[in-house]
């Protein structure tokens, strides 16, 4: 059975009806925009070199680096600022884009019938609270079997190019996918239900997260 993109849910622009999204992230800025957000895009362009081997707290490292880097040379913070970062984690080492194609077709046949897991840190720094909340979601993508028709026929269309593993679930790369363990947000790239958790418990009035 192919992989399905679960339906929208908008709760998140009630919490952030404007964010500004510290990232060039085209498919942060959807997820963002698909669930009523408006979105300020303000990338920065950061340390990015990872010093940790332990995927959870790098990519919470990494989105507060970008956070940080943000808050530092922002002249003034009118909307809540989002920062974020992803990396995939296979067989105890960190996957990333892909050099050219030869790379990315060597990513894909290694995910081929195996699972892997997607951990997407963020950083969200918000001025009316005043608060700086910070956290990670992890996700397992299990893929279907692969030949090499089928990598080539997908990397043709291009969307291995600047993606971390490869390939782009929100896009064609849904085909190359048998399912998800976890919030699907979290592999494209932005952990939704976690960010709405945390920042629901400080904003909403009890009982209405």
């Amino acid at each position: 059975m192919p992989f399905n993109i679960p339906p929208i849910d908008r709760s998140l622009s009630r919490l952030l009806p404007v964010v500004v999204l510290a990232s060039q992230s085209k498919a942060r800025r959807e997820l963002l925009a698909e669930r009523g957000c408006r979105v300020i895009v303000s990338p920065t362009f950061g340390d990015e070199s990872i010093q940790d081997d332990h995927p959870a707290r790098t990519v919470e490292q990494l989105a507060m680096r970008k956070l940080e880097l943000y808050l530092a040379t922002a002249k003034q913070i009118a909307y809540p600022v989002l920062a974020a970062d992803t990396l995939i984690y296979f067989q105890g080492r960190f996957i990333g884009k892909s050099r050219d194609r030869n790379e990315a077709f060597a990513h894909l046949s290694r995910f081929s019938a195996t699972s892997h897991e997607v951990y997407s840190g963020f950083a969200l720094y918000h001025p009316a609270l005043r608060e700086t909340m910070h956290g990670f979601d992890k996700a397992q993508v299990e893929f279907e079997q692969l030949d090499d028709l089928s990598i080539n026929r997908y990397l043709d269309t291009g969307e291995w190019e600047h993606a971390a593993g490869s390939y782009r679930i929100q896009q064609a790369g849904k085909s190359l996918v048998k399912s998800i363990i976890g919030d699907y947000c979290t592999v494209v790239g932005l952990p939704i239900q976690t960010i709405f958790g945390i920042l629901g418990r400080l904003v909403l009035p009890v009982g209405q997260t």
